[in-house]
C-alpha cells in the first residue's frame, strides 16, 4: 500500500512555495466556468482548485504541443514541470501516449518532457455534466500513475505517495505530515463513494456492456454512425480535446534554414487519410466518424491493452454539433 499522510492547507501551500524554486508548477484555476492549467505563483496560490473536476486542457497539450519545431535546438522550459490537480481520467491517458511515443522508435521531445515532469494528481469531487468515467469502468479518483495524490478532507489533504519521486518530494517535511486517523480515512471513503454516485446518477440513461470491444466488433454496418455524424462539422475538437489522440502531421518549412514542424492532426478531417494520388479509404463523413470510435474503443485496446477513451467528456463538451459519445455508444446496444 502506498504511503499516506495528512497535511493542513497552510502547510501544503508552504510546500508548494518551496517547490516553485525548482519546478514550474501548473495547476487548475477557474475562469468563466471552466478550469485551466496555469502557472502557479505566490499571487494565485490561494485560488488553486484542487478537488473539482478535470481541466479543459489534457496533459498532452504540454507533453505533445499542438505545434512545435522538431528540428534543431529546442527552447525547453527552464524548470521541469510539476502538474498539479490532474484527475484520474488524465492519468489514464498517459500509458497510451507513453507507448505511442516510446518503444523502439521513441520520440525524444515527448520522452524528455515526460521523464522530467512530476504529477501531483487529486480526487474529483464535483464532476462536469459530461463526465462518464464510471460508465467505462473508471473511477473519479486516482489509484496509479501519480507521484503524489491529494484528497481534500476537511481543512487539509490526505497526500499519498505513488512513486519514489513522490516520496522524495515529501522528504524532510515530517513536521507537517501527520498520520491519517480513522475519521479522516472514513471521510475520504465517504466522499469518493458520493462522487461515484454522482457520476452514475448523471449517466443512468446510458447502458453500456462491460465488453465494449465485442459491442464494436458487431457494429461496423450500424446506421448509428450515419445518424450521429449528421451534425458533425469536422472541426476536429473531439480529436484535439481528447487526452489520448496523438496523430500528427509533419510540415517542411523553408526559411533561412530548413525547419520541420509537427502539429496535431485529426482523423475527422476529410484530408486526414488522403494519399498522394488523391484517394482516401474514408471518403464519407460517417466513415471518419466511425473510425474515431473504433480507434478509441477497439484499435487502441488491441494495440495497447487500454481503452482510448477515459470518460473525461471533453469531446462532448467541445463538440459544435452537440454529439454525445455516450449516446452514440448506447444506441449501438439497441
Amino acid at each position: 500500500m502506498a504511503e499516506r499522510y495528512f497535511i493542513g492547507k497552510v502547510q501544503w501551500s508552504t510546500l508548494l512555495g518551496g517547490w516553485m524554486e525548482k519546478y514550474q508548477i501548473l495547476a487548475p484555476q477557474k475562469h468563466e466556468g471552466g478550469l485551466f492549467l496555469e502557472p502557479v505563483s505566490m499571487e494565485n496560490l490561494s485560488t488553486i482548485v484542487y478537488d473539482a473536476a478535470r481541466a479543459v486542457q489534457p496533459l498532452k497539450a504540454f507533453l505533445f504541443p499542438a505545434l512545435e519545431e522538431v528540428t534543431g535546438e529546442k527552447a525547453e522550459p527552464e524548470k521541469p514541470w510539476l502538474f498539479l490537480g490532474i484527475k484520474a481520467c488524465g492519468l489514464s491517458a498517459l500509458p497510451i501516449l507513453d507507448q505511442a511515443y516510446g518503444g523502439e522508435f521513441a520520440d525524444p521531445h515527448y520522452q524528455k518532457r515526460r521523464q522530467e515532469s512530476l504529477i501531483v494528481s487529486s480526487d474529483c469531487s464535483q464532476p462536469w455534466e459530461t463526465c462518464f468515467c464510471t460508465l467505462i469502468g473508471g473511477k473519479p479518483y486516482p489509484s496509479e500513475g501519480f507521484d503524489l495524490n491529494l484528497s481534500k478532507v476537511w481543512d487539509g489533504f490526505i497526500v499519498e505517495a505513488g512513486s519514489a519521486r513522490g516520496k522524495a518530494l515529501l522528504e524532510g517535511h515530517d513536521e507537517v505530515l501527520k498520520e491519517v486517523v480513522k475519521e479522516e480515512a472514513e471521510a475520504l471513503d465517504k466522499m469518493r463513494k458520493e462522487t461515484v454516485s454522482k457520476i452514475e446518477k448523471q449517466n443512468k440513461e446510458y447502458r453500456l456492456p462491460a465488453d465494449l470491444q465485442k459491442l464494436m466488433a458487431g457494429s461496423w454496418e450500424s446506421d448509428v454512425w450515419k445518424v450521429h455524424s449528421e451534425t458533425c462539422v469536422e472541426c476536429g475538437a473531439c480529436n484535439h480535446a481528447c487526452p489520448t489522440c496523438h496523430c500528427y502531421f509533419l510540415d517542411d518549412v523553408t526559411r533561412k534554414e530548413f525547419v520541420k514542424l509537427r502539429g496535431w492532426d485529426a482523423c475527422q478531417y476529410s484530408g486526414y487519410a488522403v494519399t498522394a494520388g488523391g484517394g482516401t479509404p474514408r471518403p464519407h463523413l460517417y466513415e471518419r466518424f466511425r473510425n474515431r470510435y473504433f480507434c478509441k474503443i477497439k484499435y487502441l485496446f488491441e494495440n495497447y491493452n487500454r481503452l482510448g477513451c477515459t470518460g473525461c467528456g471533453r469531446c462532448i463538451e467541445g463538440c459544435q454539433g452537440r454529439i454525445d459519445m455516450r449516446a452514440a455508444l448506447n444506441d449501438l446496444t439497441k
